[in-house]
């Protein structure tokens, strides 16, 4: 069944992954972003937003939103208007879920000011929601992936293309420090779980080949493999970079919880691209 429960959650599940994966993450780690967010004129940021997500309702249009949208279903007007209210509800999801764990947006904030910060985010996050579902989604080719350790290069490339733009930036530090332990804590299982998502339940790329005669436990195992390898990564450019410098171990860790969020998910996401 086209429309059944599970299929539902892994197309809204692929688009949340998707508007972090495509530019949403290295956009969410940039203060001039949460900046402008605050200090833009509303009217400005609703004509932003909006000439934004015509363009990412045009890609829509065209490409469609996901792999089993035939040309007729995407031209029909309902069935555009439902995908393009997917998209737009993944993205705000992506970057409020995000925002709070960074400590960005609180609970106690103003209503303006989340929104405000919602706005700033949601057109380049819809960007990646708008492609993930048709051009990484599961397809009939016979997609043959190395297993471990051979796909360990592959794992190192994708977090190290996704980290690379991230670890020179001051924003690692300040997440780091206005997030807290409670909150970084969150990060690491989001972490986890979105690589195990990606890998194993949100049918991207190489699906078949990933899970086949793989038990639960195995994995979980590779998802907690791929994790390592964003961290190693991770305390790579933080010591390359000079963010060690002068620190205490506390924040060491903490530095690198941040970063390997960034190189887990990159890490994951270049077993499905690569």
């Amino acid at each position: 069944m086209a429309n059944s429960i599970p299929t539902v959650l892994r197309n809204q599940g692929r688009g949340i992954v998707g508007a972090l994966l495509v530019v949403g993450l290295s956009f969410l780690y940039t203060m001039e972003t949460w900046e402008l967010g605050v200090r833009l004129p509303m009217y400005y940021l609703v004509a932003y937003t909006s000439l934004g997500l015509v363009g990412v309702l045009l890609i829509t249009r065209h490409v469609g939103f996901r792999v089993e949208d035939e040309h007729e279903t995407r031209t029909d007007p309902v069935h555009l208007a439902v995908s393009f209210a997917e998209l737009v509800f993944q993205s705000f999801l992506a970057a409020y879920v995000v925002l709070l764990l960074f400590g960005i947006v609180e609970f106690g904030d103003p209503l303006e000011t989340v929104a405000r910060l919602g706005l700033i985010q949601v057109v380049p996050l819809g960007l990646g929601a708008a492609v993930s579902n048709r051009l990484l989604s599961e397809s009939d080719d016979d997609i043959s992936e190395a297993g471990f350790p051979r796909n360990l290069p592959t794992f190192f490339l994708g977090a190290v293309f996704v980290s690379f733009p991230v670890a020179p930036t001051a924003e690692v530090e300040v997440i780091a420090t206005s997030a807290g332990w409670g909150r970084l804590a969150l990060v690491v299982v989001l972490s986890v779980t979105v690589t195990h998502l990606v890998l194993h339940e949100l049918e991207f790329r190489g699906h078949g080949s990933r899970i086949e005669n793989r038990s639960v436990f195995a994995q979980i195992g590779s998802a907690f493999i791929v994790y390592a390898v964003g961290v190693v990564v991770a305390v790579a450019f933080l010591a390359a970079f000079g963010h060690f410098a002068e620190t205490t171990f506390d924040e060491q860790v903490q530095q690198t919880i941040v970063l390997a969020f960034v190189g887990s998910i990159g890490a994951s996401a270049g077993e499905v691209v690569l």
